[in-house]
């Protein structure tokens, strides 16, 4: 990008190869996850909160093999298979290469091809802070997901799960199965009230938008939690109705918290649905699918190089 705005201003272009500074890691790059904050990125919508420095390379999420790493660094060496998630004024995903801070990445899971790895960071990372870091979720309560299949919320459905939750999530009538599959009682948003369905919830984590997090606190007992992904909360009257405690966050890089991410996905507990993969030439057609919403689990870009 070498300006905001619609997907006419994301370009591919040939630029030299990064060179991995004091600390740095080189990635060539297996594959990287698209994200609704890239096009929100794109967009301008964050540029008060993230002053980005034209040209921007987009891309949050990703995964490959160390190519190079740069002096201090000792958690990581050539050849290395990792993911990682960098730091947003950098981004830099969507490329062959790409450098990360070597805290901003961790090893691979296992039992995962490298290129599904890239799909882990950012969904399964926001969807734990917003379930147990800020929802405070424990074993034998009762949550309501919001945007089920996406992919940071079919990853809650599984971790809440995991911790021994009940699970209610919202979804369209396609993807009803698949969220009883996963494990929750679904929701069709298109046809059914939440509130008619999910009742007295202890937490609502909202992977939608103000207007469904609204919609749906009629389901929050009274002194329940309010977590959404957006950025923006209801009004406070809207939330004081429900005596409701209520957060909006964001998460930060991690390489802790993705070895810790690997230790569950090698465990079996978590597993994301990869709709579509895009080559890397058609990075304006993929940002355009994630935009327009209704993707089952995540999209993945692939340089075709790799």
């Amino acid at each position: 990008m070498h300006r905001y705005g619609g997907p006419e201003v994301v370009v591919v272009e040939e630029i030299a190869r990064p060179v991995p500074a004091m600390g740095k890691v080189l990635v060539r790059v297996a594959a990287a996850a698209v994200n609704p904050v890239d096009w929100k990125i794109r967009e301008g919508y964050m540029s008060s909160m993230l002053p980005i420095e034209f040209p921007y390379t987009l891309g949050c999420d990703v995964a490959g093999t160390v190519e190079e790493v740069g002096e201090g660094v000792t958690r990581f060496q050539p050849g290395d298979s990792v993911f990682g998630y960098p730091n947003l004024l950098r981004c830099g995903a969507f490329a062959e290469y790409v450098c990360l801070e070597e805290e901003e990445l961790a090893k691979a899971p296992s039992s995962l091809r490298l290129e599904e790895a890239a799909a882990l960071p950012v969904a399964v990372m926001t969807a734990y802070d917003g379930l147990f870091t800020y929802g405070n979720l424990r074993v034998g309560q009762r949550v309501l997901i919001l945007g089920g299949a996406g992919g940071v919320g079919s990853a809650a459905v599984q971790l809440a799960k995991w911790k021994g939750a009940e699970v209610f999530a919202t979804a369209s009538a396609k993807n009803q199965q698949w969220l009883r599959d996963l494990g929750a009682t679904p929701i069709d948003y298109g046809s059914q009230a939440t509130a008619d369905h999910a009742r007295e919830v202890d937490l609502i984590l909202d992977c939608v938008g103000v207007a469904s997090g609204v919609a749906a606190l009629p389901s929050l007992k009274f002194g329940g939690t309010y977590v959404t992904t957006s950025y923006a909360l209801p009004e406070a009257d809207q939330l004081a109705a429900h005596r409701a405690i209520a957060h909006l966050f964001g998460i930060q890089p991690s390489g802790e918290r993705l070895e810790e991410i690997a230790q569950i996905v090698d465990q079996g507990v978590v597993r994301l649905v990869v709709e579509r993969v895009f080559p890397l030439e058609e990075v304006a057609a993929a940002l355009a699918a994630s935009q327009a919403g209704r993707t089952r689990g995540k999209l993945l870009i692939q340089p075709s190089s790799n």
